[in-house]
């Protein structure tokens, strides 16, 4: 097999399509802009056809030892405890990981670059800033800095897994349609076991309550805490400790003040790359597409179509046609992206922001109903842990 396959960003996705396709026998390197592996939490869910996929690259036991699996999951009234619990055991018939792991992002990252390190020493070149991308009908052709001099590097076909101010798809000027959130987002995290001091905790949560929503989801390291504050309050403000101590204390008033280990506050978009790919570059991630993270669909989404393209890559490589294989990747990953993820998690980010008591009553109640019929149960569990996505995305011809 020859062509060697470049992939700039070595967040999640970049690292699980180098490692893939290393596995496959294929030269690849990996042009990452930061000057070393992410320390951010960042996304922090593993949905089941994620977990089945790192599987196949030996990765998901060591995940679910860094991580915490959740089988259970709840929207809950905070003020009167009334709440609709959702069971991953009852689609245990459909997958071997029948729950939600809360797993920090960042420990993805740590054990692809180990497994990537092992499988192809020095894959990995961090301090890589791309600065020109160009194409012929036979390769690509990179050029970067690192170490404060320009270098270039020749590939048979480029991955663009750099997220969503995505170098790569602003060079090709590929369209980025859609829209941002008003509200901001603010997720921090706390070692404090707040599982001790407020009853009926699961692994994760998502509350409404007069003083605003918010979610409570329990890794292996810490509980992270997000809500979006007010729009009148969005200012410098925002970030002050006095803030978010506040905010944190009407959660649970027996951890206050507060130790902090990670604060993040960030924009959410729902956004879609006009293609997944021009010649012989692809777009993955969310360098392709982007979602609101309720429900955690992002980086999932985004391991999902560096399995699916790279892939498509090898057989690509071993001499199959590019052409009807890369449209075929555009078609399932776009479907997957627009009609499920953006879908689903828009459909679950509006019902956990709900103003109005009536109307979260309303929902709440929904909700239980659903709980309450094993066979819509079993559906909504299907949806949200992206499993009907997945099945319906590679079904597409």
């Amino acid at each position: 097999m020859d062509g060697r396959v470049i992939i700039v960003g070595g967040g999640p996705v970049g690292l699980v399509a180098a490692l893939k396709l290393a596995r496959a026998g294929v030269s690849v390197t990996v042009l990452e802009r930061a000057t070393e592996m992410h320390a951010e939490p960042r996304a922090s869910t593993f949905h089941a056809p994620t977990l089945e996929l790192l599987d196949t690259l030996g990765l998901t036991e060591k995940l679910i030892a860094l991580g915490r699996a959740a089988p259970q999951w709840q929207y809950r009234v905070f003020e009167t405890g009334d709440a609709a619990v959702f069971d991953m055991t009852l689609i245990a018939d459909e997958t071997r990981y029948p729950f939600r792991l809360q797993c920090e992002q960042f420990n993805l990252v740590k054990v692809a670059v180990e497994a990537l390190n092992r499988e192809a020493p020095g894959a990995v070149i961090f301090g890589a800033e791309v600065t020109d991308i160009s194409q012929t009908a036979d390769e690509v052709r990179v050029t970067f800095t690192h170490d404060g001099h320009t270098q270039s590097l020749n590939g048979a076909w480029l991955i663009a897994a750099d997220g969503a101010a995505s170098a790569v798809r602003t060079k090709l000027g590929i369209s980025f349609e859609g829209s941002t959130y008003p509200q901001v987002s603010f997720t921090v995290g706390t070692t404090f076991p707040l599982h001790e001091h407020m009853n009926g905790l699961l692994g994760v949560n998502y509350f409404w309550s007069d003083f605003g929503p918010w979610g409570q989801f329990r890794t292996g390291l810490m509980w992270r805490v997000g809500w979006s504050p007010p729009l009148d309050s969005i200012n410098e403000d925002i970030l002050s400790d006095d803030v978010v101590q506040a905010k944190l204390a009407k959660i649970c008033p027996a951890g206050a003040p507060y130790d902090l280990i990670t604060a993040r506050l960030y924009r959410t978009h729902r956004r879609i790359a006009g293609t997944f790919t021009q010649g012989r570059i692809a777009l993955a991630g969310d360098a392709a597409h982007l979602n609101s993270p309720t429900g955690g669909f992002g980086m999932n989404g985004g391991v999902q179509d560096a399995f699916n393209l790279t892939g498509k890559l090898v057989e690509i490589l071993n001499g199959a046609k590019a052409e009807p294989l890369l449209d075929r990747y555009t078609r399932q990953r776009r479907s997957a992206a627009v009609d499920d993820i953006q879908s689903t998690s828009d459909t679950n980010y509006r019902r956990h922001r709900e103003k109005d008591p009536a109307k979260r009553l309303e929902a709440l109640k929904d909700l239980q109903a659903i709980t309450a019929d094993r066979d819509r149960h079993r559906a909504y569990l299907l949806d949200n842990a992206l499993i009907n996505s997945y099945r319906r995305s590679e079904a597409i011809p």
